[in-house]
């Protein structure tokens, strides 16, 4: 949904609803699942995550780690498709969760919306379904940074790992590029519309900043070459406070300082990473970059791909994984 079409949606939900009632669940936003019990959900570390299982429970476990921070794993669903004969489903036990105060998961406050909290969540959801095993992760965007960040920690409890579009690992490398990622220019028309609905919204609860998250994220940034309006990657909500919060968790005075490189060394795990050719910033010049900091891996490029590129190109995305798992089953079986 464009943006446009966003903002006359407001005015008409503005029309029906009076001020109390837009804060109800599901007036703006998907409910979570403190607010819809049908929903899937595992309950770990004083949470409760949006959760389902895909593929076959004997096989080893494969987590998911969608981007963001905040958004959720709608988008990654498309991954388990089956595309010439060949479905992640087929080989593995496959976790899809939307990570704590992302997606439709619960909401919280910013003192447990920090990288070492996300890391122990993570670490709890391998030791639950992996218990004295290695798993593997696949993780999109954020989602990246989040799945190297828990190998930098933990490089012993996973075996292999595919990264598609890893955001920056060290927050230097974040410093140097977010002028180049990010449209800032204040007559863009998504900072425009952000003040818009910021003159009707008072960013008191979640379920407002979510939705005002929403119309303000949506082209932020261009040169990701994401697909917009029909055709685009899916969402059901993001989580406007694990977005802000999980960033600032990773800077000091404004300026990022994390680094999820520290002792990578130890991983000796392969690693996959895949980038759209079409994708500016977040693609081959820093995949490229980044390739060296893992000791055993190896980077494809899908050439019409953005940053949805999992999305818009899954089966060229597929084909490169299921590559990858080829040689590292020949391996293992070695």
């Amino acid at each position: 949904m464009g943006i446009g079409r966003l903002a006359a949606l407001s005015m008409v939900v503005l029309a029906g609803c009076d001020t109390m009632s837009m804060s109800e669940p599901g007036r703006l936003v998907p409910r979570t699942v403190t607010e819809d019990s049908s929903l899937p959900a595992i309950n770990i570390n004083g949470t409760s995550l949006h959760a389902e299982f895909r593929g076959d429970p004997t096989k080893p476990l494969l987590i998911m780690l969608h981007g963001g921070p905040g958004a959720d794993y709608r988008g990654l669903l498309s991954l388990v498709d089956r595309v010439n004969g060949f479905s992640l489903a087929d080989h593995y036990h496959i976790l899809f969760w939307d990570q704590r105060g992302a997606g439709l998961s619960q909401r919280h406050e910013k003192d447990v919306l920090t990288i070492e909290q996300y890391e122990a969540d993570l670490l709890a959801l391998v030791d639950r379904f992996a218990p004295g095993k290695q798993v593997t992760l696949l993780g999109q965007s954020w989602g990246g940074m989040y799945g190297t960040a828990f190998i930098n920690k933990h490089p012993e409890r996973v075996r292999e790992a595919i990264f598609i579009e890893s955001g920056p690992l060290r927050g230097s490398t974040y410093e140097r590029i977010k002028g180049d990622l990010f449209d800032m220019h204040l007559l863009r028309e998504w900072l425009n519309d952000f003040a818009w609905s910021s003159q009707f919204f008072s960013a008191d609860d979640h379920i407002r900043l979510d939705y005002q998250f929403a119309i303000g994220a949506a082209d932020h940034q261009p040169r990701n070459n994401s697909r917009r309006g029909l055709g685009a990657e899916p969402s059901w909500r993001n989580g406007a406070k694990a977005g802000r919060y999980l960033q600032e968790d990773g800077q000091v005075d404004g300026k990022f300082v994390y680094d999820f490189t520290t002792n990578l060394n130890a991983f000796t795990g392969r690693v996959l990473l895949i980038a759209g050719g079409r994708s500016e910033v977040l693609g081959v010049p820093l995949q490229e970059a980044q390739l060296p900091l893992y000791r055993n891996a190896q980077l494809k490029v899908v050439a019409g791909g953005g940053h949805d590129v999992h999305w818009t190109h899954t089966a060229d995305v597929l084909a490169h994984i299921r590559a990858f798992l080829a040689n590292s089953a020949q391996g293992a079986a070695r």
